[in-house]
């Protein structure tokens, strides 16, 4: 079906009839009788008729707005609106005849398939009900679909609540794989500046390498003799913008993490385990959902991460493979798949990756990193322009002291200054 509709108001009705077929609809037109045509042959044509009359219409006419909009866009699909007194010929395979002078019927929908006699239904209870055993197919507008959707996302709430509520026993052989493999963002690869993640670690952010004027944001990391997060938060122009606490267990797995925005209002992620993989749900005071899903192999490793919305779509998905020493090598995506290149065997971090697309594998960009001495060198390329680059001076413990970030004119975008308390 194509794009259109023909949408007839006061004016489709201005050819009034000094007589009218006393039958609603008709297969004889009266003999002087001024017609309006519906030439739509082999065409639905919908017809929504009334008097104007104030009152008792609202279902009525919900329903035709229900269905001229959901024709808007289809050519051979066409809405009326007759609210005036007239005739109207349907010319079909046959002609046939509506006379709407009738007011004992205030309103009702004539449906046409473009072929045979039209049928007519005055209730508008029974009006989709009517068009779907009449034309065999679903009315399945966006009214429909809206219910629909707030059913489906109802029906994801409550498998999210059920997973809350699922029981998993971890032990700690489970625990150490998955901190030790799983190379997710909550349990990174152990930290070989182990010294760096210890006690409280504060970066505040400059304009300009002088520092002189007041820093404009600033992170604190908090972090427990172990070396795992215990709190991040970060302030905004002297204010808290937002405060996030990591509760674990006696195995050090995270069991939430309860965040606080900068209006106070509170939220908390909750993690499940399971046997091959674990799940983030967020749960606030309105809803309840699954938000990440992170799918284990046999090595305990994330071999593949499901991102969800707070509808429960699932909104990204990534694949990931590791070399045999437990290094991620290849992330895939819809739209790209990402290759990480190690200097050598006992490097952790890559000193490259490149970025391919996923339809044609041209290289979109790579990030490349090296070190000079106490720095740490990040670029990232476009060919041979430079998109961004990233400098890290280091204390005699390989710790960040200061991080300089520039942008592709080598222009000076901001500074962090590092310090750690113990």
């Amino acid at each position: 079906m194509k794009a259109k509709i023909n949408l007839i108001s006061a004016a489709l009705c201005l050819l009034l009839l000094t007589a009218c077929s006393k039958k609603i609809l008709s297969d004889n037109p009266e003999p002087e009788a001024m017609l309006y045509e519906i030439n739509h042959k082999d065409d639905v044509s919908l017809v929504f008729f009334d008097h104007n009359q104030e009152g008792g219409l609202e279902k009525h006419l919900n329903i035709y707005q229900r269905f001229a909009e959901a024709f808007d866009t289809i050519q051979d699909v066409h809405v009326f609106h007759v609210k005036e007194d007239c005739v109207i010929e349907f010319r079909n395979y046959g002609y046939y005849y509506f006379n709407n002078q009738d007011y004992k019927l205030k309103s009702g929908m004539i449906l046409s398939n473009g072929v045979d006699k039209p049928i007519l239904v005055t209730n508008p209870d029974k009006y989709i009900e009517t068009y779907e055993s009449y034309f065999k197919v679903p009315f399945n507008d966006k009214v429909y679909y809206s219910k629909l959707r707030k059913a489906e996302i109802a029906e994801r709430q409550k498998e999210s609540e059920k997973e809350l509520k699922s029981k998993f026993k971890v032990d700690q052989n489970y625990a150490h794989n998955l901190i030790q493999n799983s190379n997710v963002s909550y349990y990174p690869k152990p930290n070989a500046f182990f010294k760096c993640s210890k006690g409280k670690v504060t970066a505040k952010a400059f304009r300009d390498s002088t520092k002189t004027a007041k820093s404009f944001m600033q992170i604190e990391t908090l972090y427990d003799k172990n070396g795992l997060i215990k709190q991040y938060s970060t302030i905004i122009n002297g204010v808290l913008y937002s405060d996030d606490l990591y509760y674990r267990n006696s195995y050090h797995l995270i069991d939430s993490i309860v965040r606080r925005n900068e209006k106070g209002e509170k939220s908390k992620d909750v993690f499940k385990y399971g046997k091959k993989q674990f799940s983030i749900i967020s749960v606030d005071e309105k809803n309840v959902m699954i938000a990440k899903v992170f799918h284990l192999n046999d090595k305990f490793q994330c071999a593949k991460s499901e991102t969800v919305n707070g509808s429960g779509d699932v909104v990204a998905i990534s694949f990931f493979e590791y070399d045999d020493l437990g290094r991620i090598v290849k992330e895939v995506n819809v739209t790209q798949k990402l290759v990480y290149e190690y200097k050598n065997q006992q490097e952790d971090f890559y000193s490259k990756m490149k970025i391919y697309n996923i339809t044609d594998n041209a290289l979109l960009s790579e990030n490349i990193r090296y070190s000079e001495g106490n720095k740490d060198i990040f670029i990232s390329k476009e060919k041979d322009k430079i998109l961004s680059k990233t400098v890290s001076l280091n204390d005699s413990n390989g710790c960040a002291k200061m991080i300089y970030n520039y942008n592709s004119d080598n222009n000076l975008s901001e500074a962090y200054q590092y310090s750690y308390e113990n």
